[in-house]
């Protein structure tokens, strides 16, 4: 008889147990479709500022084509430190589309910019929920708080897909249209190139968004160390006491994908760093109290 209740007591918590874990998949769903929907209008905008620097290159190369290798020169004369800064390092060839849009973009203002968009997202989860005060109305509920945290960036995570797209898009059919030579496959590798590090900065501020409760310390540290990177990384290949740092430095991983391809490793390396950092921002936000 004992036996016959303790059997019915275990299948009861495997009852329990598979319940909760269905409602819990349930929720986090549900989370992510919320923040998705409130990304979506973000998504859009900076996909289309994006896609509208890079539909100005491309639409400007033919012009300049001819005049490339006079551009080339020029740039030669330039210092190493003021070209590898503004994207245009020692083997960037401006008579082809593929380097021209790797200084005008993809090596310079497209990583700098667009970093910025999980960072503002990250701080915004759990920081920023607490200086609204709206974040006690999400704990009242029966959420594990480490479904915030995934549930913020898996949905920051594809809303940069999201960017990524629109900015391929508006990359590879002005090409198309003006009869420019750049091949899907580059302009694809080129823009989900860009997806680790941005998703490694989004992590970088989840995690000072879980540690801090102020959301604009939540967006300082990530952006001082993403602006610090850049110039470390970039003056790094001319400045000799900058380069030993250059490998603690997310940049040295970016690569150029349009001229050069993905670097796979490199691509997976900075991936798992940035789910590196969200597990430690579970971590942090599981420990701390919360100011309402």
């Amino acid at each position: 008889m004992i036996s016959d209740k303790a059997q019915e007591t275990r299948k009861a918590r495997r009852r329990h147990r598979r319940a909760a874990g269905r409602a819990g998949g349930g929720t986090l769903f549900a989370l992510v479709l919320h923040a998705l929907r409130s990304q979506l209008r973000s998504v859009i905008v900076w996909g289309l500022a994006l896609g509208l620097l890079s539909v100005v290159t491309v639409a400007s190369f033919p012009a300049l084509e001819e005049q490339a290798p006079a551009i080339n020169e020029l740039l030669e004369s330039y210092p190493p430190e003021m070209r590898e800064l503004f994207g245009a390092g020692e083997g960037t060839d401006l008579t082809t589309i593929e380097g021209f849009l790797a200084s005008q973009v993809f090596n310079f203002m497209a990583p700098l910019a667009l970093a910025f968009f999980p960072i503002l997202a990250a701080s915004n989860a759990i920081a920023g929920a607490e200086e609204r005060g709206t974040i006690d109305v999400l704990l009242g509920n029966p959420i594990p708080r480490w479904q915030l945290v995934w549930s913020s960036f898996v949905a920051t995570a594809l809303s940069l897909l999201g960017i990524l797209g629109i900015l391929g898009l508006a990359t590879w059919g002005p090409a198309v249209a003006l009869d420019v030579e750049l091949s899907s496959a580059k302009t694809a590798e080129a823009v989900l190139n860009l997806w680790p590090l941005c998703a490694f900065f989004g992590g970088l501020a989840m995690l000072c968004s879980a540690l801090f409760h102020r959301r604009l310390l939540a967006v300082a540290i990530p952006g001082a160390v993403l602006v610090a990177s850049y110039f470390v990384n970039a003056l790094g290949n001319t400045v000799e006491e900058l380069e030993d740092a250059r490998p603690f430095t997310a940049f040295y991983y970016y690569g150029s994908a349009i001229e050069d391809g993905i670097e796979w490793a490199r691509f997976g390396g900075v991936t798992l760093a940035a789910l590196l950092l969200v597990l430690l921002a579970t971590l942090a936000f599981s420990r701390r109290d919360i100011y309402t």
